[in-house]
This record gives structure tokens, C-alpha cells and sequence, in this order.
């Protein structure tokens, strides 16, 4: 099974995007949410593996890259908590309403 950080690499590549521009996206979506803005750093954080994947924050790049809900949010563990799961619920009816 491929990395999800190696997957989103190869979506960029296909797609031309640097990272800056996927930082812009996101953060285009972070500001409709009202939520705190990405950084180009935290993206190469994610990437390289220094941070781990939240499936929040991949609802936010799935927006971002224009991809079906649920693409990267599924390559990950689920939340097991019961907050977190509402958390991620409440994250996703959010991005379809942008």
C-alpha cells in the first residue's frame, strides 16, 4: 500500500503544483472555515513524515487538490474517539458546504 504522503507527492507532480501553491490552496479553504493558517513548511512536515496525518486535515487537502472525499482521509486509521469522530464529521459537512 503507497504512503499518503507519497501519494499526495505524485498528485502534485501530476497536477504541476509546488508545494506553495497546495499551501495556497489550503489556506484559500482555511479562511472559509475561519481556521488558523498552513504554512509551505507544515506541508513538507506532512510529506517528509515529521508529523503524522489527522484525517481532518487530510479532508482539508482532499478540498484542496480537488479530489473525491474520502481519497486520502481512507488511506489513514480512522478516529477512535468518540470526539474525534465528530470532529472529523463536523469537518466534512463543513468542506461540502465551500
Amino acid at each position: 500500500m503507497i504512503n499518503v504522503g507519497t501519494y499526495i507527492t505524485m498528485i502534485l507532480e501530476k497536477k504541476k503544483w509546488t508545494k506553495t501553491k497546495l499551501c495556497e490552496e489550503i489556506n484559500k479553504i482555511e479562511a472559509k472555515l475561519g481556521e488558523s493558517r498552513t504554512h509551505t513548511q507544515d506541508i513538507s512536515n506532512y510529506l517528509m513524515g515529521r508529523w503524522a496525518f489527522r484525517p481532518k486535515i487530510l479532508a482539508k487537502w482532499e478540498k484542496a487538490l480537488d479530489l473525491k472525499e474520502g481519497t486520502l482521509v481512507n488511506m489513514v486509521m480512522p478516529p477512535i474517539t468518540k470526539e474525534g469522530k465528530e470532529e472529523l464529521k463536523k469537518t466534512i459537512e463543513r468542506l461540502r458546504k465551500i
